[in-house]
């Protein structure tokens, strides 16, 4: 299973680790790290480093497309280069799975208008302000985008994503 990672300074690591280490427990995934730029980025919570073999220059088709949040989420969404990146990866990816306030980086990409979407509580006016529509809940479905409140929400939808991807059974 392809897994394409969106990491970048000031990610919340174990919005990362989480989803990863869930579907590791049901096939081994294909990890390509991806940040603004090529090289190394810093996560915290916990202090994590991750190295970035591609930038957001490159556009690659993908099952899986992980959107953590964290700090540097809010650069992020501001980054056109990077909304860009997001909106096309998107197009071409089996599944995307937002992580907390990796909603946000959905939103400002344009791939969240008029559509319900989950997302760290902390998160509902900016994600209504992007013509998103805040869900309480902790996971939603919108076509091949899943929205997730945070890690443990991702990691549980994560771990029906390699069957959904491999056998397209529902998850």
């Amino acid at each position: 299973m392809d897994v394409t990672v969106l990491v970048f300074n000031g990610v919340t690591s174990r919005e990362v680790l989480a989803p990863l280490t869930a579907i590791a427990e049901v096939v081994e995934p294909v990890v390509r790290w991806v940040s603004r730029r090529p090289g190394v980025v810093h996560g915290f919570e916990p202090l994590q480093r991750f190295e970035a073999g591609s930038g957001v220059d490159e556009v690659v088709a993908t099952d899986l497309l992980i959107v953590p949040g964290g700090l540097g989420s809010v650069r992020m969404m501001e980054d056109p280069e990077v909304t860009a990146w997001l909106a096309a990866t998107t197009a071409v990816a089996r599944y995307v799975l937002s992580v907390s306030t990796g909603s946000l980086l959905l939103a400002a990409a344009g791939l969240l208008a008029d559509r319900d979407a989950s997302g760290h509580w902390l998160a509902t006016g900016v994600l209504e302000a992007a013509g998103a529509h805040p869900s309480e809940r902790a996971v939603t479905w919108q076509g091949n985008i899943v929205t997730t409140s945070g890690p443990v929400a991702a990691a549980e939808v994560a771990a029906t994503l390699p069957d959904r991807v491999i056998y397209g059974a529902p998850g």
